[in-house]
């Protein structure tokens, strides 16, 4: 006989779980007893938010299941903005909460919340258990939504009787989903459709989306990439998934992308997207995305189509089936030469001016900072300007070397997740860059940094401001800098040393001279080869703004520049 707490760590294991991140109390707390000696380590993070954020940080740097635990009521409301933030970026993650007993079920029991209601809007699935003998089907079946098709969030609700309860555990369950209509998967018919329309394309190009690196097909989408040799650029979760110094690769296309791509997409004929859901950061004015366009889309989700405008050609699917029966179609044809339109697309007079002793010192001092990363490092980016100047700069061949919160845009997600991306990979090089603004978010969890030893390098772009919302207010609000200013921003190299971590300055003068002064640079090499953790503040100019930017409401050809 076992008790249910028992089986769902077991359960757990059959999933191959062998790391989880929580928080303790009292609805959940038979879980917690039976983890020792339960195979599975437990993170405890100081806040439950911290909590999922981690679990994300793992999910999206090893596409793993991502778990995190936490009580009932206020433990599970915690959780919330971490399950949206996991389904509006495709996170595999299962969070498993406690629940009052059955019997106090709607009856405003102490710490009752309903997380059934409260997040079906934003699950794959999820699920109150009702008895004991349901647990390993639960539990089976929650991961199988969470990593199935397009990746998602699911809350698996157990009331703390279950977890007391015992019974005779006859093994792991294992579930199979009901039949369905297959997906229409590209085939001769539309692999000849979409060759006739490369053929017929004057200036095509590629988009690429967080959904290739989703379905394990970024080599074969290198590969088809490098044959077709069309202008490509990547939304902010693509970034990675083409190789930059590829001849054709462009950059980061949308709200804050580069000149070229954002011209490119502009003016293409024909618009091949691969695992993108174009969103309003991407498009723009959605009545002017790619106004001339054809539009080809490869996409496992098909309610991601036809949002922005209908596609000549949905391509359904998993990508990692769908590109190369495409790619073995295109090697037997010869397409046109469109050489001269790469040219037009990633010619000089689009490109972007190199920023090294021209830029602000803020880029001077990513750029430096960039510059000195080990290989395959891994960029954990907060959200605000810091994230953008970020996303533009570091220039990764990792398709997972840059993660950060894109569909949600939630502030303080960086430090947790960086957390859970340094577990994943422990020989990596982990930097978390993060705004002021963002980093007191969830600041407690550099005690969690602390207790784990971990040689997180922090950076915080410390501009006194919420630097995104200021920059909106300074051009479109008449500087009306309304509740954004940090001014009286604690200082953060006495907090950090309050948790026992390393921290130092650098300031804005400090990088005003090119090549960057022998000081400054010790301080930059010192803090990345730290065996520590280490946190480094930038004092950032406190009206720096984010250039490109495509206003809201304006097509992406009508991009604002710092000279404007």
């Amino acid at each position: 006989m076992l008790r249910g707490a028992d089986i769902v760590l077991q359960c757990l294991r059959a999933e191959g779980v062998d790391l989880v991140f929580g928080y303790p109390g009292g609805a959940i707390m038979p879980l917690y007893d039976a983890l020792d000696g339960s195979g599975i380590r437990h993170i405890l993070t100081r806040h439950e938010q911290g909590a999922v954020f981690a679990a994300e940080g793992y999910a999206r740097t090893t596409g793993k299941v991502g778990v995190a635990i936490a009580t009932s009521g206020p433990g599970a409301t915690n959780l919330v903005t971490g399950i949206a933030d996991a389904k509006m970026d495709s996170v595999p993650l299962v969070c498993i909460t406690g629940q009052v007993r059955s019997s106090l079920i709607g009856t405003d029991a102490f710490q009752e919340t309903d997380v059934f209601g409260l997040t079906l809007s934003l699950t794959k699935w999820s699920c109150l258990a009702r008895s004991i003998e349901e647990i390993p089907e639960v539990i089976a079946q929650g991961f199988h939504w969470a990593r199935s098709g397009r990746p998602g969030p699911v809350v698996l609700d157990l009331p703390v009787d279950l977890l007391k309860a015992t019974m005779e555990f006859r093994g792991p369950a294992k579930f199979t989903p009901h039949a369905k209509p297959a997906d229409v998967h590209t085939g001769s018919s539309s692999s000849e459709t979409l060759i006739a329309l490369l053929e017929q394309a004057k200036k095509p190009v590629a988009l690429v989306g967080a959904g290739a690196k989703l379905s394990g097909a970024i080599p074969e989408l290198r590969r088809l990439l490098d044959d077709l040799n069309i202008p490509t650029f990547a939304t902010v979760h693509g970034l990675g998934a083409v190789p930059p110094d590829a001849p054709y690769y462009l950059g980061m296309v949308g709200m804050h992308g580069t000149r070229a791509a954002n011209l490119a997409l502009h003016e293409t004929d024909l618009l091949l997207v691969f695992g993108a859901r174009l969103d309003d950061r991407v498009t723009g004015d959605p009545s002017r995305f790619a106004p001339q366009a054809r539009i080809v889309h490869f996409e496992i989700d098909p309610a991601q189509l036809d949002r922005v405008r209908a596609c000549e050609l949905p391509v359904i699917g998993d990508l990692a089936e769908t590109i190369p029966t495409f790619h073995q179609a295109v090697s037997r044809v010869s397409l046109p030469n469109w050489s001269d339109w790469r040219a037009v697309a990633g010619g000089a007079e689009r490109a972007e001016l190199d920023p090294r002793g021209l830029a602000q010192p803020t880029i001077r001092f990513l750029d430096e900072l960039f510059s000195r990363l080990p290989k395959d490092s891994i960029i954990v980016a907060d959200v605000g300007q810091h994230q953008m100047w970020a996303a533009q700069r570091y220039r990764s061949s990792s398709p997972r070397g840059f993660i950060t919160s894109g569909g949600l845009g939630a502030m303080g997600f960086a430090l947790p997740a960086a957390v859970g991306v340094q577990l994943a990979k422990p020989d990596a090089t982990v930097l978390c860059v993060s705004g002021d603004g963002g980093f007191q978010m969830n600041i407690q969890e550099l005690a969690t940094v602390h207790r784990l030893g971990l040689p997180l390098k922090l950076v915080i772009v410390d501009n006194k401001y919420l630097g995104m919302v200021r920059q909106w207010q300074q051009l479109f609000y008449k500087r009306n800098y309304a509740e954004t200013d940090l001014s009286d921003n604690p200082d953060f190299v006495t907090i950090a040393k309050a948790y026992k971590i390393h921290a130092q300055r650098v300031s804005e003068e400090a990088m005003s001279e090119f090549p960057v002064a022998s000081g400054t640079a010790d301080v930059l090499d010192r803090f990345l080869q730290s065996p520590e953790p280490e946190l480094l503040v930038f004092d950032c100019q406190p009206e720096a703004n984010v250039f490109p930017m495509v206003p809201s409401g304006a097509a992406l050809s009508e991009m604002m520049f710092e000279e404007d």
